[in-house]
């Protein structure tokens, strides 16, 4: 048994013979078409995967600053909470030229920084009262009854809410109204 297994080693061209040369190349051809086929789809997953890296760097670097962004919320929120608690001494302000002044400055600051924001893509997202309470943009604090607002609709607005390059950044805080 040995012997005939050497003898089919030995002469491996016998079973090349046996291939007539037409199907040589048909057999050539669809081997060809094959590795073909493959390396063009290697290609495009090569090109998919370029273009999707592509894609992930230009997020990461449009949207690298978010959390310096969000941060500094803050800073904006406190200075809408002194514009907000100026108008109840605004007479003081009117006859005190130092707490004129020093209002002055907090309003020139918080300018500044509304401008730096617009700057780099942080806009503060469109809330008002009466308007439907959307989920993607509103985040409710609370439900509250109320008979002369429709259900679901803002009663009030806690803190505002802004997008940094079309994203939400922070959802704008609101009360909702539900029926009685």
């Amino acid at each position: 048994m040995n012997e005939e297994n050497n003898q089919v080693n030995e002469n491996p061209e016998a079973e090349v013979e046996a291939i007539s040369p037409e199907e040589q190349i048909k057999k050539l051809e669809e081997e060809v078409g094959f590795l073909k086929n493959n390396l063009l789809r290697k290609a495009a997953e090569s090109e998919n995967l370029r273009k999707r890296l592509e894609k992930e760097k230009e997020e990461t670097v449009k949207y690298s600053n978010t959390k310096f962004a969000r941060d500094l919320l803050s800073v904006v929120d406190n200075f809408e909470r002194v514009m907000e608690n100026s108008a109840s001494i605004s007479e003081q302000i009117e006859t005190n030229a130092d707490l004129k002044a020093l209002l002055e400055g907090i309003l020139l600051c918080r300018k500044e920084i509304i401008s730096i924001f617009k700057k780099h893509g942080i806009s503060k997202t469109e809330v008002n009262e009466g308007d439907a309470f959307n989920p993607e943009i509103h985040q409710a604090m609370c439900e509250l009854e109320c008979s002369d607002q429709e259900a679901g609709s803002i009663i009030k607005i806690f803190q505002t809410g802004y997008t940094y390059n079309d994203r939400l950044l922070r959802p704008a805080m609101v009360s909702v109204a539900r029926q009685p």
